[in-house]
């Protein structure tokens, strides 16, 4: 009897493992060096562009700032040159010299940045025209001045000359002055004695009052106007005088100014019903005054009489004073007292 045996699991013999191919991997690494190389050449090459570019924009930079100092102390130089004696043109110019000053600082400003190369050459050149200005202005400044000598000169010899002849004249004017200091202190002295006698003749001829009555009344319904005494029953003031005669005064038409001041020391005044405003020939003040009474003066005395209401108004209590002015002076009063 056969035996019979089981068949292991066969067993198989490894080939070997295959090499992996790194070609295409190298290829890569130098495509990237390539392309590096190539990257860092170019920018090489610009920053080298860039460096000679900043050195270029350097010595510019520099022979500009050479030319505007050459240009400021030239300018300088050329305002110096017009300096003089005179003190008004020698301000001007020290005056332009800080404005060109200021000017060159502004640029050397500029100049600290390569980049403002443009700017600092446009005020290069306001500097240049600033400098012309001056040079012009002063040479106005200076002809002026020679003119103005010119003339002072000319001035001066005619002054001489004038002298000369007021001189003559003043020798020859020295009596006629004298003689007429003595006429015109006799004249003064005339014009005085004159304007005395006329204010005493003024004052002369100014028309006294007296027997000065202050009343208030009522009206009644028969027309009659009577006296009151209280404030609430009274419509109107009543003023009454007498002006003296006066034989200084000349005849014709006179005015008596009456001022009514009521107890608050107000002088009742309403333009519309006559009042006004006279000077006093006393003071020179302007003194208001309520009414006026005009008449036909012919020498003699004569009896004056004065009214004043106000329709609708009643008085106050109190006090009230009438005075009365002709020709500007103070000459009676009387007053009137309501309850």
């Amino acid at each position: 009897m056969s035996t019979i045996q089981n068949n292991p699991t066969p067993k198989f013999t490894s080939s070997p493992a295959a090499k992996p191919n790194r070609t295409p991997l190298l290829l890569g690494i130098i495509a990237v060096l390539l392309i590096g190389l190539v990257g860092f050449g170019i920018g090489y090459m610009n920053r080298g562009t860039e460096n000679a570019q900043v050195t270029a924009d350097l010595v510019e930079m520099e022979q500009f700032k050479a030319t505007a100092e050459k240009q400021y102390y030239e300018s300088l130089a050329e305002l110096e040159e017009m300096r003089g004696s005179n003190e008004e043109l020698n301000a001007l110019i020290d005056q332009q010299k800080a404005e060109l000053r200021t000017q060159k600082d502004k640029i050397e400003g500029l100049t600290r940045d390569s980049r403002n190369l443009a700017s600092a050459r446009r005020e290069l050149a306001n500097l240049k025209t600033q400098v012309e200005g001056y040079v012009v202005e002063i040479e106005e400044l200076r002809l002026a001045n020679a003119e103005l000598a010119e003339n002072n000169q000319r001035l001066t010899s005619e002054r001489d000359i004038l002298s000369n002849d007021l001189q003559a004249s003043r020798e020859t004017n020295e009596s006629l002055n004298s003689e007429r200091a003595v006429l015109v202190s006799e004249r003064e002295r005339l014009t005085s004695n004159n304007q005395e006698l006329s204010r005493k003749v003024g004052i002369a001829s100014v028309l006294k009052a007296n027997n000065v009555s202050v009343v208030g009344q009522k009206q009644r319904n028969s027309g009659k106007w009577v006296d009151r005494s209280s404030a609430r029953n009274v419509e109107r003031l009543y003023v009454c005088f007498n002006s003296l005669d006066n034989a200084v005064a000349q005849t014709g038409e006179e005015t008596f100014q009456v001022r009514i001041v009521n107890p608050n020391g107000e002088t009742i005044q309403i333009d519309a019903m006559g009042s006004g405003v006279f000077t006093s020939s006393e003071s020179g003040d302007r003194i208001p005054y309520t009414t006026e009474v005009g008449f036909g003066f012919d020498g003699s005395a004569a009896s004056h009489c004065a009214e004043w209401s106000v329709e609708g108004k009643e008085f106050m209590k109190g006090t009230y004073q009438a005075e009365l002015y002709n020709k500007g002076y103070f000459v009676g009063e009387g007053s009137v007292t309501l309850k």
